[in-house]
């Protein structure tokens, strides 16, 4: 390739990976433990979440009545459907009392005894906690975005630096590790990887920028999510729609007979005078994201209104909603979990050695300056600072839920980004102005 070419290729990839390079190893380290967040939070949870198998079922309509009428009738988000014979119900409703008071409870049910097995305020849990940190670093305003922007990076680094390997295989069979030192050996290992793992890292980082970019993508590409179903007109009022008693049993039986291949996750109810309820859930053998199946009933005769079978949908739906199943590994089990966290934490070596090569490459040049630190202690520190702010942040979700933490993080980002701008606006103004006024000989003395 042209040399110029091949150097602005290589000067995109190389400032890519030292300003983006810390936030794609974190994504990459807290995304392959969001690929089990299901399993941990039901590890951790077990009693919440399993129960012991009898041979009939309660009524959970009464129970879930009952719940309405202390926690709010109005407040009723979802209601989970048990997946096996050892599940429970959870029913969930989010009550906000003020801006900065507000708890989203999940309360789980016995199936078979109709018990109320545990409470729990998910804005508290350590699934929402893995959720936060991996889909938004844990920052309330443009944490998602920041997310999709990292996405992008990797992107243009995957991209850049297949690119720029081309010239690597003229003198060197692919494969090959030189132990030389350790620039070269890490180097060697670098490419090797980053050309193994293309294009599971390029399906990564186009999905991770989608949804974490999908506020501003979505309204310039569609009008509404696919399979967005509204009616005509509603025939209640909100008041009379949020008291409109519904037999969940029986509409799940009427989603077997309608939809039999849907296996039910959720059951949705209107609350603004629709006179709906909605059925989520998914579909076998298939590798789109959970929940986007789904079918919607009128509360007072059961009659279908719509059906979204996505396998019937446009090729745009299906891209639209395979883009999470493919980001989490969603679609081929446990198996395809473990293969995807193998394969994701290749993203986090590619950073980690790409940062050592850099380290080692200006080595020499660091070192005749006062604060220089060397390789090893280096890491060390940013490793431990990492998980010492992860650990930390942890902590506090667990015990005051996700306002206090998100606070810290936001008005820490923020504000170090604010000093960094005030700062360099100052120094700018002092060699614009200040050093430009003083004598020439004064000016090199304050400068050296």
């Amino acid at each position: 390739m042209p040399r110029s070419i091949s150097e602005k290729m290589w000067s995109i990839h190389n400032w890519i990976g030292l300003y983006a390079g810390v936030v794609i190893a974190v994504l990459s380290i807290t995304g392959v433990v969001a690929l089990f967040k299901v399993e941990i939070d039901e590890a951790f949870n077990s009693r919440l979440f399993k129960v012991t198998p009898e041979d009939n079922y309660v009524q959970i309509t009464p129970i879930i009545d009952s719940l309405k009428q202390v926690y709010g009738a109005k407040n009723l988000t979802s209601i989970s459907v048990p997946k096996t014979s050892e599940g429970s119900w959870n029913t969930s409703f989010f009550v906000r009392k003020s801006i900065t008071d507000f708890h989203h409870w999940q309360i789980f049910i016995n199936p078979y005894t109709g018990k109320i097995l545990g409470t729990r305020d998910i804005n508290q849990s350590l699934a929402f906690f893995i959720r936060s940190i991996h889909v938004r670093l844990y920052e309330s305003i443009f944490g998602r975005q920041i997310v999709g922007l990292a996405g992008l990076a990797l992107l243009f680094s995957t991209i850049s630096g297949f690119w720029i390997y081309g010239r690597y295989m003229k003198t060197q069979f692919f494969g090959v590790i030189r132990t030389k030192n350790l620039r070269i050996e890490m180097a060697d290992y670098h490419k090797l990887i980053g050309v193994a793992t293309l294009v599971f890292n390029i399906i990564i980082a186009i999905t991770g920028a989608w949804l974490g970019l999908q506020s501003y993508l979505q309204p310039l590409l569609m009008d509404s999510r696919p399979g967005t179903f509204k009616v005509a007109e509603k025939p209640l009022s909100k008041e009379e729609d949020i008291r409109y008693n519904v037999n969940y049993q029986e509409i799940l039986a009427k989603t077997k007979e309608h939809f039999p291949e849907l296996i039910p996750y959720s059951i949705s109810p209107s609350l603004d005078g629709s006179r709906t309820i909605t059925i989520r859930g998914a579909v076998p053998r298939t590798a789109y994201e959970r929940h986007s199946f789904k079918i919607t009933f009128d509360k007072k005769d059961l009659k279908e209104l719509h059906r979204f079978d996505i396998r019937e949908a446009s090729m745009g739906a299906k891209l639209f909603y395979i883009q999470e199943s493919l980001h989490f590994g969603d679609f081929g089990g446990f198996i395809m979990k473990i293969l995807y966290s193998f394969f994701g934490i290749t993203s986090g070596f590619l950073s980690l050695s790409g940062f050592i090569i850099y380290l080692k490459r200006t080595e020499r040049k660091r070192s005749e300056k006062p604060d220089f630190v060397e390789l090893k202690p280096l890491l060390l520190r940013w490793t431990y600072g990492i998980l010492s702010v992860t650990v930390i942040l942890g902590i506090l979700h667990v015990i005051f839920g996700v306002l206090v933490p998100t606070m810290i993080v936001t008005l820490t980002l923020y504000g170090s980004l604010l000093f960094l701008l005030i700062r360099a606006i100052i120094l700018w103004i002092k060699r614009k102005f200040f050093y430009k006024s003083l004598p020439k000989h004064s000016a090199t003395r304050v400068n050296s």
